[in-house]
């Protein structure tokens, strides 16, 4: 017998009906003559919290973690599956977390058979199927689990050991978690760069032909110095200009990953990036979207015919080398839309689809204008895209022509990347850290602690250390008192440097006790810094995650 466990019982069922599996023999747990699904909740197996471990000691890292079930009626149930399955299947769509949680429920039950792993990024009854023909084993899923374990526990030692250390100066306000932690340091960095007046600049404004405008590549941080470049320009002066017509395949839009869907959720339907990724899952489960715990903004040649059964024909998207997966691929809608979804479901699900024919409905190639002129050593541009009948009867290449220039004037301006508009600190913050991850080549499939900071800035909200002003982000008096004992220290690049540590356990390339130990050093050191008055040196022991 073959058992196929689960995380909710949406899932389970759908798992079931896919497989044939029709018999329900109790709540959760459906049988046929070959296979079992049974439906095995994230709050199974309850990992003891440190404050319950640590009996008021601060600094406190223990020698282990301690694990304990929380559902007794049904671990009953489950035991004998466990003891008669010859081989035991993790359905999900989950990462290195959900991948944890599989490898303590195998080692909580003394599972001696083979394990293995079916990816559910989408939950259609053939998608199903090919999941379970293809399903995964090998020490690359063990290593997984590892990464997960690893990531749980540093989550667990930092939120106790920090919240004790900001407690004992007065901050009972202030337990973080890691990723909490690295979003607020961030907001509060940009925060400060925008309050420093080094930061603003003046560029130059011309308006040439009568009704273009082009704009100086310099933004000077003089006004002065600005206003004397703007005295060598003439008005009436006819420059010698070139006009620019470049043609490109690289994609304005893609389609949706995690956190493009909550950015255009916030910015069109006013959803918290929490709320949109809640919404999102359980549109996952009910079948009519595609997992959402994604990345890639891509799709797989695979899925070209359920996207042309939709919109036609998808000649002109790139769907060669673009790094997709069946395991890995964009957010799409798989269903039409039905009678009883929540508004939210319907309103998140139509921007799904949206964004999907906006993709596919794009020009093959994309064509820029340029115009470009010279004062000296200062260059004035503007640039364009160029579309409908303007796309059709241009054709790439340089042409010389000459611009007349109406008036002119120096305007402040932003330096550049400055932005404390919420979804751009929520990208900028996203996309650093997955840059970081790329460039270190692990490649983990789905985490939470890299991919989903929207729902971390929620939590923020939520604990009122950050607010939105507008539609930016700042900090609350309450969190620039927690930035206050951030700021200076690094805290943020180092958590994340030892997230990149546990994630190489993926490649094989680190073991877990020693990125355990190096985190516990850095670990005190953070604690030691935030709590001067902590003199006990914590000698790092080897951690494990054992029951």
């Amino acid at each position: 017998m073959i058992l196929i466990i689960c995380e909710n019982n949406r899932t389970t069922n759908t798992v079931a009906l896919a497989m044939g599996a029709n018999l329900e023999i109790n709540p959760g747990i459906f049988a046929s003559n070959t296979l079992t699904v049974a439906t095995v909740p994230e709050k199974f197996i309850r990992q003891t919290p440190l404050c319950e471990m640590a009996e008021d000691r601060y600094p406190f890292i223990p020698e282990k973690f301690k694990m304990a079930v929380t559902m007794k009626d049904l671990e009953r149930e489950l035991k004998p599956l466990f003891r008669e399955a010859e081989e035991v299947v993790f359905a999900s769509n989950g990462g290195a977390d959900a991948q944890a949680r599989f490898f303590n429920i195998c080692r909580h039950f003394r599972v001696g058979c083979p394990t293995s792993r079916m990816w559910l990024t989408r939950l259609s009854y053939g998608a199903i199927r090919g999941a379970f023909h293809y399903r995964e084993s090998g020490r690359h899923l063990y290593r997984l689990a590892q990464t997960g374990l690893v990531s749980k526990g540093m989550d667990m030692l930092f939120e106790y050991n920090i919240g004790q250390a900001f407690t004992h100066i007065g901050l009972p306000y202030a337990k973080l978690t890691r990723q909490e932690a690295v979003a607020l340091e961030h907001i509060g960095n940009i925060a400060c760069g925008i309050d420093s007046p080094d930061e603003s600049g003046y560029s130059i404004r011309i308006n040439v032909n009568g009704h273009s405008e082009l704009e100086s590549q310099t933004v000077w941080e003089d006004e002065k110095e600005a206003e004397q470049v703007l005295k060598a320009l003439n008005l009436g002066d006819e420059i010698p200009a070139t006009m620019t017509v470049t043609e490109t395949t690289a994609y304005n839009l893609r389609f949706h990953t995690l956190l493009t869907l909550q950015m255009d959720a916030y910015n069109n339907l006013g959803f918290a990036p929490s709320k949109t990724a809640k919404v999102a899952q359980r549109l996952y489960e009910k079948g009519y979207i595609s997992s959402p715990l994604a990345s890639c903004p891509h799709l797989p040649e695979i899925l070209r015919g359920h996207l042309e059964t939709v919109f036609g024909e998808t000649a002109g998207y790139p769907w060669g080398d673009n790094r997709a997966t069946l395991n890995n691929h964009a957010i799409i809608t798989l269903r039409k839309a039905e009678a009883g979804m929540t508004t939210s479901e319907v309103q998140l699900y139509r921007l799904i689809f949206n964004r999907m024919k906006a993709v596919v409905e794009q020009q093959p190639t994309h064509k820029y204008a340029t115009v470009e002129f010279s004062v000296g050593d200062n260059v004035f541009y503007r640039q364009w895209e160029l579309t409908g009948e303007a796309y059709e009867v241009t054709e790439p290449g340089t042409f010389n022509t000459t611009v007349k220039i109406g008036d002119a004037a120096v305007y402040p301006c932003d330096m550049p990347g400055m932005s404390a508009v919420f979804t751009d600190v929520m990208c900028s913050l996203t996309s650093k850290v997955e840059y970081v991850d790329e460039m270190m080549h692990t490649n983990v499939p789905f985490t939470k602690s890299t991919n989903d900071y929207g729902s971390v800035f929620s939590s923020l909200i939520s604990k009122g250390l950050v607010c939105i002003e507008g539609k930016e982000i700042a900090l609350t008096p309450e969190g620039q008192y927690v930035f206050d004992e951030l700021v200076g220290k690094e805290f943020g690049a180092a958590l994340l440097t030892w997230q990149f540590e546990a994630n190489d356990l993926y490649e094989g390339d680190q073991t877990g006790k020693s990125v355990m130990d190096g985190f516990c050093n850095t670990l005190q050191h953070m604690v030691e810094m935030i709590d001067t008055e902590i003199t006990l040196q914590i000698a790092p022991k080897a951690i494990s995650t054992e029951k």
